[in-house]
C-alpha cells in the first residue's frame, strides 16, 4: 500500500502587481492556515517519507508550514518544476517518479490540477478543493508506477473552513 497526500497551498496574496505569478507570497488568511492545518494534519497521520512542491512561494511556504509540523527540515523538501501550475499528466508523472522505498508522500501543488486530479484518480467529484485543502488517498500498490491500475480510494478531505481549527 501507498499513502498520497495532495494539498493545495495556502491562499495567496495578489497585493504586488508586479510580482511573477510564480513569486507570490502567501497572504495573511494562508499565514493562519497553513500552520494550522499542518498542526491538524500531523494528530491525524504518520509523517509522510517524502515532501514533493511545486517551485513557487506560495507552494513551498505552504510546504514548510508542514515540513515544520512534522519535524522535518525544509531542506527535506524536493522541489519539481512540470508541479507548476501542472496537469493530472505533470502531477502523475512526478508521483510516478517517487523512489519506491517510499511508503507515503506530500504534494504541494496547484489548482485545478489539484482538484481535476484527485476526482480523477479516485471517482470522486469534489467541485473545487479550496486553498489549504488537503487529500489522503490510499492506493493498493506498491509500485508508484502503477498508481493507474491501483485501485484508489479516499481516506480523507480536510480544508480550513471545513474544519474546526480553533479547537486544535
Amino acid at each position: 500500500m501507498k499513502t498520497l497526500y495532495l494539498v493545495r497551498h495556502a491562499k495567496s496574496s495578489w497585493k504586488d502587481p508586479s510580482l511573477r505569478d510564480r513569486d507570490r507570497p502567501l497572504n495573511k488568511r494562508g499565514k493562519r492556515d497553513g500552520p494550522r492545518m499542518a498542526a491538524f494534519l500531523k494528530e491525524k497521520i504518520n509523517c509522510p517519507d517524502v515532501f514533493i512542491s511545486s517551485p513557487s512561494r506560495r507552494t513551498r511556504d505552504t510546504a514548510a508550514y508542514f515540513l515544520r509540523a512534522f519535524d522535518r527540515l525544509i531542506e527535506a523538501l524536493e522541489l519539481e518544476e512540470e508541479l507548476y501550475h501542472g496537469d493530472e499528466q505533470d502531477i502523475e508523472s512526478t508521483i510516478q517518479s517517487i523512489d519506491e522505498r517510499h511508503d507515503s508522500a506530500m504534494i504541494f501543488i496547484h489548482n485545478p490540477g489539484i482538484t481535476d486530479y484527485v476526482n480523477e484518480l479516485t471517482g470522486e467529484e469534489i467541485f473545487n478543493i479550496p486553498t489549504c485543502g488537503v487529500v489522503g488517498i490510499q492506493l493498493d500498490t506498491q509500485d508508484w508506477n502503477q498508481i493507474r491500475q491501483a485501485q484508489a480510494k479516499k481516506l480523507f478531505y480536510y480544508y480550513p473552513k471545513g474544519v474546526d481549527l480553533h479547537t486544535q
